[in-house]
């Protein structure tokens, strides 16, 4: 055995003291030792300089932990040079050699912290507290962490992901290892107990405790080691009596431990494994260093009861943590077959060289691969000729989300703010998929009827507009009446006719039915309701007509002007002549029958109930609150209510409002210029629409409107037959709505004061994300079903686009689905994506906002337009001015809806673009202004 104990190699603080090394390992060609200090450093040593004092000495200095780094692990395998640390700042990072620039012909020391550079590439966050340890599984696929939080937490190396958290531990975990036949992970806690888990499923397997239960030692570490043929598991910081020891836990029924190497004088805080197997005089063997508080390693043959060789007063401090190598290549007479490097309290490292004459012969890679092979190892290790092939993934080469490297590799990580905002998508993704399955499973189980409303399934279609024509032909027509008015113009006076769709009645029809509104004999087609519980579904015809007002000539005027409006039984003249002189195109929606009973379904919590009694009484009732209000002079043809207001729209075309907690009016009856036919109430706001068209929104709080006598015409013109009104909705801000027959849906901006077209199920036919009937008419069968489910639960945007194609009944065929080449599909979804995100600001749904600007910004990194992305990310962040971006800025709006943009950038824009590297100067410049703006 020859030691070498290099002066040149520590850590310094400031330069000026000595610091303690906590963690050493070899890279897995051997030309490299990683060490981690009290410094907050991990530095690279050349293991030639080491054995021949030659430079350059010192390869690589890292430095992007906070904390003490506590471990250093390289990952297994030489194409991939990969190397995971852990510190006491709570973080695990991953640190990639960049080969694309060589500073080797510098000469050493041109760079003070060597000639290598290793940049960060990934940030592991997930401890509370220190982590102890960590280690690579065999193939790379899983990294193990342990902490100070009592918990393991294990990564996935191919997404960087955290797939399992290992908390049956009651106190500090402070060593990992993982079976080099890939089943098993055992960890080492202060609970006096090692674990050993399942790697399949990540469940605890077996649970020992014997060899710690006499332990009187308190130690820094507790790191455990698998023997390389896998029979066994070397456990630190074990007793026998008051004797320290090493437990040797044998891989049978029952995990004995009935072995252990006995010798030191203090508490052992480090046992390592030799990665190879070797054989000397027939007999074949697993080498084991075992070191601690006394300062001293001591080295054992799994075939001898006592240690081959030892060494004391090596170091003046505690031994904390050990690395073997073995090289490949055996030259010589008596070539070296191992080197061990020990680290120490005191802040030095010693190289113990061991030769062929001490320990044995290697046996071959592929013999120890059939050792492992017996222990169920899946690898393909019979077959490996080098400790590369045994211990490193089929595919190590791989970049990180590019198994099949059909495209570019990521450039590495160029600042510690871009691994941060990667540590922060990882997290907040995490957070949302917990999120969701705890939404999932603490969902109660109810009936599907009871989760959407219902519609019956409708007994017969729409006519068709040649045969509604047909059916008007043959009804009779009260002709048109000319008046005068009193400046002597021409005008004709509406003819009181029975609302459109509907049979004629000379009575009234007093038939109960629940439901905020009975309409025309025309039903809409029968379908599955949309996955989030929207306001009831309607089928109210309507008709345009426009005006001409701008003839200069009173005769011209008289000869053609024509103004068919619609006919109302409470509809008055003087009404019809205001609504004219405002020159707007004219709507008529079929008006509610007067029923019996109507109920409010705004709310599932409240629900107010009209009941429609004789000599024109309406009795108003809510059995939740135990209130009733007595209303005359006309019959109730709508109600709504919500937990604060309560709203009865009348035949007459007055509203009147009520308190829904105490049935207090809250204002004398509003009249309208005609009778509502819908009637919505959400939180504090109401909203009706009436027969002629407008629509006004109420803030019952403010007494003010929010949409002011709008009205939906520009939204019902058509080449043929005006569509059917099927859906008005009003949001908890006070954002309305309409949906039609004709598979379109629209918002009003209150800004704009215009409507905006929410949906339209051709115009972005061939995305990703599109919604598209199927082949069959929506409603004929099952087909909406399957249709429906691509929504994402609880999105508000998406139930009221569905809801509107759920009434489409339109026959598309499959020549009319479009079927777009992969870089126009791409386009077209990110167009679709942005139109999403603006719909859902314009009805203030939280979480479609949230959803869509999640999605975007993921199509936006996965397209990498820098252009585009850099739109996006300033429409967020403001405004630029001469002095840099500011809040004060009045041409900039800070919401989304009434999401603050700065805090959907922070939170979750600029995470998710930091996924895709090539953006990273963008990013990182972004995300510097914003944090200085937050400041």
């Amino acid at each position: 055995m020859r030691i070498t104990k290099p002066s040149w190699l520590h850590h310094d603080a400031d330069k000026k003291t000595q610091t303690a090394i906590f963690s050493v390992d070899f890279d897995a060609s051997g030309e490299r030792l990683a060490t981690g200090g009290m410094d907050n450093k991990v530095r690279l040593w050349s293991t030639h300089a080491m054995i021949t004092n030659e430079e350059p000495k010192l390869l690589a200095t890292l430095a992007a932990h906070s904390g003490a780094v506590m471990c250093v692990r390289f990952a297994h395998g030489q194409r991939r040079r990969q190397l995971a640390t852990g510190a006491d700042d709570m973080v695990v990072l991953i640190w990639e050699q960049d080969t694309s620039t060589d500073y080797s012909d510098l000469g050493a020391g041109s760079l003070s912290g060597g000639n290598e550079i290793w940049r960060p590439v990934r940030r592991l966050t997930g401890h509370a507290s220190d982590v102890c340890d960590i280690a690579w599984s065999p193939g790379n696929r899983f990294l193990a962490s342990c902490g100070l939080d009592n918990r393991v937490l294990i990564w996935d190396m191919h997404t960087y992901e955290r797939v399992a958290e290992l908390t049956a531990h009651s106190q500090f975990v402070k060593g990992v290892t993982f079976d080099p036949a890939g089943k098993y992970l055992a960890t080492q806690s202060d609970d006096k107990t090692m674990r050993v888990w399942r790697t399949s499923d990540w469940a605890e397997h077996a649970t020992i405790s014997a060899p710690f239960m006499d332990n009187i030692f308190s130690t820094y570490f507790r790191r455990p080691s698998w023997s390389p043929d896998g029979d066994c598991v070397a456990a630190a910081n074990a007793a026998n009596g008051r004797v320290p020891v090493a437990a040797i836990v044998q891989r049978t029924t029952g995990w004995p431990t009935d072995l252990s190497f006995v010798g030191h004088h203090a508490a052992i805080e480090v046992v390592r494994f030799n990665p190879r197997v070797f054989s000397s005089n027939g007999t074949t063997a697993s080498v084991c260093a075992a070191a601690g508080q006394d300062r001293g390693v001591s080295i054992w043959l799994t075939s001898q009861p006592v240690p081959i060789a030892a060494s004391t007063g090596l170091f003046t401090g505690s031994v904390f943590d050990l690395a073997w190598h073995s090289p490949e290549n055996l030259e010589g007479d008596d070539p070296v077959v191992a080197r061990l490097a020990a680290c120490s309290f005191d802040g030095t490292v010693a190289l113990l060289e061991f030769t062929q004459s001490e320990l044995g012969k290697p046996i071959p890679v592929a013999d120890q691969g059939a050792l492992l092979a017996a222990h169920g190892c899946t690898r393909p290790v019979k077959n490996a000729h080098t400790l590369s092939e045994l211990y490193a993934s089929d595919n190590d080469s791989a970049e990180y989300g590019v198994e099949d490297g059909s495209r570019h590799p990521q450039p590495i990580a160029e600042t510690v703010e871009q691994m941060r905002l990667e540590a922060q998508h990882q997290e907040s993704r995490e957070a949302r998929i917990s999120q969701a399955i705890e939404t999932v499973v603490a969902a109660p189980s109810e009936p599907a009827s009871q989760a959407v409303a219902e519609s019956k399934p409708a007994e017969e279609s729409p006519p068709k507009p040649q045969e509604a024509e047909t059916k008007q032909q043959t009804e009779p027509q009260a002709m048109p009446v000319p008046v005068r008015t009193k400046d002597g113009r021409k005008r004709v006076a509406p003819v009181f006719i029975r609302p459109l769709g509907r049979a004629s009645s000379s009575t009234p029809n007093t038939t109960a039915v629940k439901g905020q509104v009975k309409v025309s004999t025309g039903q809409p087609p029968a379908a599955d309701p949309p996955r989030v519980l929207l306001d009831q579904p309607l089928w109210i015809e309507s008709r345009v007509l426009t005006t001409q007002q701008n003839a200069s000539k009173q005769n011209s005027e008289d000869d053609n002007q024509t103004d068919a409006v619609a006919s109302v039984s409470s509809l008055s003249t003087q009404s019809i002549a205001h609504a004219q002189a405002a020159a707007m195109p004219r709507v008529q929606l079929a008006i509610p029958q007067v029923v019996a009973q109507l109920e409010s379904h705004d709310n599932p919590a409240i629900s107010v109930a009209a009941y429609n009694q004789q000599e024109q009484r309406v009795r108003l009732t809510c059995m939740q609150n135990s209130w009733t209000a007595h209303l005359g002079g006309s019959a109730c043809i709508a109600v709504a209510a919500s937990n604060k207001v309560a709203a009865a729209g009348m035949a007459d075309g007055s509203v009147h409002w009520f308190d829904s907690s105490s049935g207090a009016r809250l204002a004398p009856p509003l009249m309208a210029e005609a009778p509502a036919v819908v009637l919505r109430c959400t939180a504090q706001y109401c909203l009706w629409l009436n027969a002629v068209g407008q629509l006004t929104v109420f803030d019952t709080d403010a007494m003010r409107a929010v949409i002011e006598q709008t009205s939906i015409a520009p939204l019902l013109y058509s080449t043929d037959k005006a569509p059917a009104l099927t859906g008005v909705q009003l949001t908890e801000t006070g954002a309305c709505a309409v949906q039609l027959s004709n598979g379109q849906a629209f918002a009003f901006d209150q800004r704009l004061r215009l409507w905006l077209r929410i949906a339209d199920p051709y115009t972005f036919e061939g995305s990703d994300f599109s919604i598209h009937p199927h082949t069959k008419p929506i409603g004929t069968s099952g087909n909406f079903k399957a249709y429906a489910r691509t929504a994402t639960a609880g999105s508000k945007l998406e139930a009221i686009q569905e809801s509107a194609l759920l009434q489409h009944h339109r026959t598309i065929s499959d020549k009319e689905q479009k079927t777009l080449p992969r870089s126009v599909r791409g386009s077209v979804t990110l167009e679709h994506l942005e139109h999403q995100l603006l719909a859902a600001a314009a009805i203030d749904s939280h979480s479609d906002i949230e959803r869509f600007v999640d999605l975007l910004a993921q199509r936006l990194a996965q397209a990498g337009d820098t252009k585009r992305t850099a739109y996006w990310l300033s429409m967020l962040l403001g405004p630029p001015l001469a002095n840099g971006l500011t809040p004060e800025s009045t041409s900039w709006t800070a919401c989304l809806g009434t999401l603050p943009k700065r805090k959907l950038l922070q939170q979750r824009v600029l995470p998710a673009l930091s996924t895709n590297r090539h953006l990273q100067s963008l990013v990182t410049e972004y995300s510097s202004t914003l944090s200085s703006l937050l400041q």
